[in-house]
This record gives C-alpha cells, structure tokens and sequence, in this order.
C-alpha cells in the first residue's frame, strides 16, 4: 500500500472514492468538489491529509483536523477495496497524528479522537470497539427535492431579511453563537477566528445569509451556499437564540433559503443536523418535506482525561 499526501490533480479521484463510500450505504452523496476545495483550503495536506493507493489505483482518503482536545479524523475506502486493509490504516494514520498532537495541549485538557461513519453494521462495530473507540453521537444529512418555490410563512412580530454586510458582522456572529451554545461539543469560537473562517472563505456570499429580527434584535440567522460538482444548494447553520424558540422561526428561515435558492435554479438542498438535538431540529427539516440522505455514527477514543481524572462520561 501506498500512502502520501494529496495533490491537487488528484481531487478528482478524491472525490469519486468520497461519493462512491458514500453512495454504497446510502445510495448517494452530497459531496460535491466545491466541498473538497474548501476542506484542502483549510488543512495542511502535508501533515492532515492522506490518500491511499492499492495497485496503482487510489482507494482511501483520510483527513485530520484538531480543535483544542477535540480531534477528529475523516476516512474513506471505495468499496471495491473493501477488506484490503486501507480503513486500519486510515485509523492507524489518524491516531499517530493525533497522538503527535496530543503532546502540544496543555496538560490538564482532556483529549480525545472522534472518527465518524455511515455505515453502523456489525462488522463496522466490531471494527471501532475492538480498537477502544465507542458510539457517542448520531447525526444525519437529509435533502430535499424542490419541484415549485416554497412559501415562506408568516410569524407574527418576526421580519426575516438579507444580512447587511459588513456592517452587521459583529452581531451575526454573537447571535450565532448564541444559538449554537446548547448544541452537542459546541466551543465558543473567537470573533477573529470565527470571521477568518465564514467571512474570508472563497464561497462567502452574503446575499444566501439571512437574519430573523424581533423587536430589532437578531432572533435566528441563516448560512447558506451554492455547491458545485454536481450543483446543490445547501443550509450551512441555522439557529434560533434560546428566547426565540418554538414560534417558527427556524423553518421560516429554512423555506427562506430554499426559495432564494430555488430562484437560483438549485432543485437540490441539502444540510447536516444531530440526530440528538436537543431543540427537535430533525423534526423540523421533516415537517418542511426535507427526507434523510444518510445516518452517521460518531465513535470516539479517549486519548487522555482531564487532570482530575475524568473521562466522557464523568
């Protein structure tokens, strides 16, 4: 086996062994190249990203990525090269690099790798348990096929509108994060790292940002884009500030989206929710006709407690 770091003449290949993994569990993907580009964009291909090639032909990727004691890698095998050994490989690869970065946290800082997968079969438990990780998480992508432009409804006191940029950008960031706060591993993000990340990147675009306002405060934001290869629109966050909650607002937001990206001529939405979310999010994507693409389990490996001693579970 052959493993190095990507290239960029080798995305294409990247992103057929992502779709294909994808596509034989849940019988697509929305992996798009677009996607691909922004993750490249971020990391250090040196040092964070794998690909593995089996007879001259490239079959895994694998990505690393570390946010303080939460790391976390990304893999995948295309299924034609299932049972040759490329996923303990990836595990092996991912566990070395965190390791290495375990060494640069502040003693004291509990630190742990989380790997996630679409496939939750016996043979994939077997695989992860055998290896010292455990399921804490589930997540799901779920899609929508948009036939005709969606109605947006109408809330009572609420006024949904483009985000003003820059002048706004200060207040959209507290209120996402705000509504952010009580989702699962949320970790306050710094403003200048917060606006590196959403306002520098190469797809930004504000006029898919939108802003629910009540009483002239932000109640709920939305981040939206345009995918390429294949074209999709998707829903990046949305949130609503706990005050706001169970008035409606998220799906307004959300029937915003698909309508501005329906006049786009996007008939393909997508986004990425936690199963377990605590403010019902899933079933709010379900009532505005949005179906479940795929289920991902998130497995984690407890690298170090914290300095009392502590683990995941207390």
């Amino acid at each position: 086996m052959n493993v190095r770091s990507p290239e960029s003449n080798d995305a294409e290949a990247v992103l057929a062994v992502l779709r294909a993994a994808d596509a034989a569990v849940a019988g697509d993907s929305d992996w798009t190249a677009s996607d691909l580009q922004a993750e490249w964009a971020e990391l250090d291909l040196a040092r964070d990203a794998w690909v593995f090639e089996l007879d001259g032909v490239l079959g895994g990727y694998a990505s690393f990525y570390a946010r303080g004691g939460r790391l976390s890698g990304d893999g995948y095998v295309h299924p034609d090269l299932h049972g040759r050994g490329i996923g303990a490989e990836i595990l092996r690869r991912t566990e070395a690099r965190a390791r290495e970065e375990e060494l640069s946290l502040p003693a004291g800082e509990r630190v742990y790798l989380q790997n996630a997968t679409l496939n939750v079969d016996s043979a994939t438990e077997r695989f992860y348990r055998d290896r010292g990780y455990e399921p804490v998480r589930g997540f799901r992508g779920m899609t929508i096929e948009l036939e005709t432009e969606p109605e947006v409804p109408q809330i009572p006191g609420i006024s949904i509108r483009l985000y003003d940029h820059p002048a706004e950008a200060r207040t959209f960031y507290e209120a996402h994060q705000d509504g952010f706060a009580s989702h699962w591993e949320f970790r306050p993000t710094p403003w200048e790292e917060w606006e590196k990340r959403r306002l520098g990147r190469e797809r930004f675009d504000p006029t898919l940002w939108w802003i629910a306002v009540a009483g002239g405060e932000f109640a709920g934001i939305a981040i939206c884009e345009q995918k390429r290869d294949p074209d999709q629109g998707w829903v990046d966050a949305l949130a609503v500030r706990p005050a706001y909650r169970r008035r409606g607002i998220a799906e307004a937001l959300l029937k915003t989206a698909f309508a501005e990206l329906f006049r786009r001529g996007e008939r393909r939405v997508g986004l990425g929710v936690d199963a377990e979310s605590p403010t019902g999010a899933t079933r709010v994507y379900e009532r505005a006709g949005m179906r479940t693409l795929w289920q991902a389990v998130v497995w984690e490996k407890e690298l170090r407690p914290d300095e009392d001693g502590r683990r995941a579970d207390g």
